[in-house]
């Protein structure tokens, strides 16, 4: 090799490494430029000769966000906020902080429940900031935060602000003491036990059953000797709860007390504790269509006949609750009366949720007109929909053919707000039978949401079949669409589940759903794609989506 061939090789990556750095600048610089659509071509042809570059993704992503958030368009500013949020990079901090700021308080929501899922020190302080909050929703909701966090100053911030609330409110305060459950937190706990609001008392004592606070146990046992029902009721359950085998004569005596909730309560302590002798009252309980101690022998495996026999009762409440408790049985024999609660007919039920006095136990009650009642603005459907969804999760751990079957029901009643999950469950199931049945909601011309939800569903199990390109033609086909539109939001104390879902409505979730199922599969072309072509305003949540595939 002669000496010229020698400097052209010794050259060629250094002026090669120059123009691959002018090619990224003058994308970069496009998109500094708002031309967005001009640097993502630039980037697209950077790529094509060199191959994907996740930084310099990462640096046009936070050029978008840094646009993005300073849109006085509302629909940009949520949509960066989410961006910023599916990235899930330290370096979307600034523009999450912004939507705290923001004078809406879904925003203020949303960029709470992002900023909750950084683990970082400056995530941290934000969620102190939030307390600040002019709006009360996300004062409470960063304290819960805060509580999760056992962060350093929850107690101070949530003791402040418990004093500047009415009296009313002090009711909540109790979960988010014992959740942090430092020294100075159950110092807190301790003297909301001698609240004046007996309501605050209950609280007080549930939370310390349900996190197992045993050291507060001698302080709960003097406490079964009171006469407020509601406090009584949580006591026995708490004796359960903290396995307090002590407490066995006193809560004999509550097993036999005229007071129904008490005796519940009392009863299925003893059952936890192994005293199984009075199982047979708290059956003639049920039996006489009382609908907590229903609900208690869903606890109760022995009572699986019990259940079965109320299951097929003509009084609707009675039947809705046996099943329910047949179901967390894995009882084959709620299914009749499951099937009646997951698919409307023409009574088009709705589903509240009622506590006990003591709130140790819940029930539900169908009510007539789910429609009508959605017109209203005091009634929130959104509850109902959480139930019947823990209901089809509950019967997904029944036979699996038995699940397949009740999938293969909502499909054919054509029950849309039910499809997702149901679908995500069979794609769990991962048997024969259940991609038998993904593969026949393929086919049903008739149901496009179905269809559609079960091809995606096939794409994400690596099916063979034409599934990735029908989900890739049919995103590309809802350019125009909103990619987020939220169903209302649950406080967290009504949540069935324990973390915070950012849940969409029906289109809007399946394109959500179908962008996490590209990016995760890494398809970054195609990605660049649909936010080059797509509506400008998802640009944004799309390329958070982008950048957390390229992390």
């Amino acid at each position: 090799m002669g000496f010229s061939q020698r400097l052209i090789c010794l050259l060629l990556p250094a002026a090669l490494l120059g123009l691959k750095s002018q090619e990224s600048a003058h994308a970069l610089f496009m998109m500094q430029s708002q031309s967005i659509e001009e640097a993502l071509v630039r980037y697209e042809e950077f790529s094509a000769h060199h191959g994907h570059d996740f930084d310099l993704l990462q640096r046009m992503g936070q050029i978008i966000f840094s646009q993005g958030i300073q849109s006085e368009d509302p629909d940009d500013f949520a949509m960066t906020l989410f961006g910023a949020g599916l990235s899930g990079s330290t370096g979307s901090l600034d523009i999450l902080e912004r939507g705290l700021y923001s004078q809406d308080p879904q925003m203020q929501m949303i960029a709470l429940h992002f900023i909750a899922k950084i683990d970082d020190d400056r995530a941290t302080d934000l969620l102190s900031r939030a307390m600040a909050s002019p709006f009360l929703s996300t004062r409470m909701e960063a304290a819960y935060y805060m509580s999760q966090k056992k962060h350093p100053h929850a107690v101070g911030q949530i003791e402040g602000l418990m004093v500047r609330l009415p009296p009313f409110f002090r009711p909540f305060f109790p979960s988010l003491f014992a959740l942090i459950g430092t020294s100075d937190a159950t110092a807190a706990l301790r003297r909301l036990l001698d609240d004046l609001d007996p309501q605050v008392r209950v609280e007080s004592i549930l939370n310390i059953a349900h996190l197992g606070r045993d050291d507060l146990l001698p302080i709960l046992r003097k406490r079964l000797t009171q006469h407020f029902s509601p406090e009584l009721e949580a006591c026995a359950f708490a004796m359960g709860a903290l396995k307090d085998s002590q407490s066995l004569p006193k809560l004999k005596r509550l097993a036999l007390s005229p007071m129904d909730n008490v005796k519940i309560a009392a009863i299925l302590t003893l059952y936890a504790l192994g005293d199984r002798s009075f199982i047979p009252d708290l059956e003639a309980l049920a039996l006489k269509n009382n609908l907590f101690a229903i609900a208690a022998l869903g606890r109760i495996p022995s009572s699986a006949d019990t259940l079965a026999e109320l299951a097929s009762s003509s009084n609707l409440q009675v039947r809705i609750n046996a099943a329910i408790s047949l179901s967390q049985l894995r009882d084959p024999r709620c299914l009749a009366t499951a099937k009646e609660i997951l698919i409307r007919d023409s009574r088009d039920l709705a589903f509240s949720s009622f506590p006990s006095p003591g709130r140790t136990i819940g029930i539900w009650k169908a009510v007539p007109s789910a429609e009508l009642r959605s017109k209203d603005t005091t009634c929130d459907l959104s509850l109902s929909l959480s139930m019947r969804e823990h209901l089809l999760s509950e019967l997904a751990h029944l036979d699996q053919e038995k699940f397949v079957e009740i999938a293969r029901a909502l499909f054919h009643s054509r029950q849309l707000d039910l499809i997702p999950a149901a679908i995500a469950f069979l794609e769990n199931l991962r048997t024969p039978e259940a991609i038998a049945l993904l593969k026949e909601g393929c086919e049903k011309i008739s149901s496009p949401l179905i269809r559609d939800y079960c091809h995606l569903s096939l794409y994400r199990l690596k099916e063979e079949g034409p599934h990735e390109d029908y989900v890739k033609l049919w995103v590309l086909r809802q350019k125009d669409a909103d990619l987020i539109r939220l169903r209302p939001i649950l406080p967290w104390k009504m949540r069935l589940e324990s973390d915070f879902v950012l849940t969409a409505e029906e289109t809007s979730r399946l394109l959500i759903d179908s962008f996490v199922a590209i990016a995760t599969s890494r398809n970054i072309d195609f990605l660049l794609r649909a936010i080059r072509e797509g509506n400008p305003h998802n640009r944004y949540a799309l390329f958070g989506l982008l950048m957390r595939a390229t992390e």
